[in-house]
């Protein structure tokens, strides 16, 4: 958790220094970057889940249930995560692709115009 913090910490602060460079609001840049990463953090959750742990948890348990069913079928999930350590990576892998896409788009941004110098005033130096 603090390692996954730390990242989205440092790729908020890259994509704002991208911004800086292409004359945009480097603040907003970072918080749209950090938006994208967790947004994207989640659906790989969602996407690890429902794909990779459906043999693992037993999902048809929770129409209706319980308080401790509930509490049964999330120590599933901690369980199947804990078990293997590609699920995580994955997750990771999904977060870096939200930073990507906000790094994409910054990309594509017109660079900040450089002053023209008239060529008169060039000559007089």
């Amino acid at each position: 958790m603090i390692f996954d913090l730390i990242l989205l910490v440092y790729l908020a602060y890259k994509n704002s220094v991208r911004a800086k460079l292409k004359a945009q609001n480097a603040t907003a840049w970072a918080f749209i970057t950090a938006v994208a990463f967790l947004l994207t953090y989640f659906a790989g959750y969602i996407f690890v889940v429902v794909f990779f742990c459906r043999d693992v948890v037993k999902f048809d348990q929770l129409n209706g249930a319980d308080y401790k069913t509930r509490q049964a079928v999330a120590q599933q999930l901690i369980q199947a995560f804990a078990a293997n350590p590609l699920h995580l990576i994955t997750v990771e892998l999904f977060g870096l692709g939200g930073y990507l896409i906000i790094r994409y788009i910054l990309d594509r941004m017109p660079d900040k115009k450089a002053p023209e110098v008239h060529w008169m005033d060039k000559m007089e130096q």
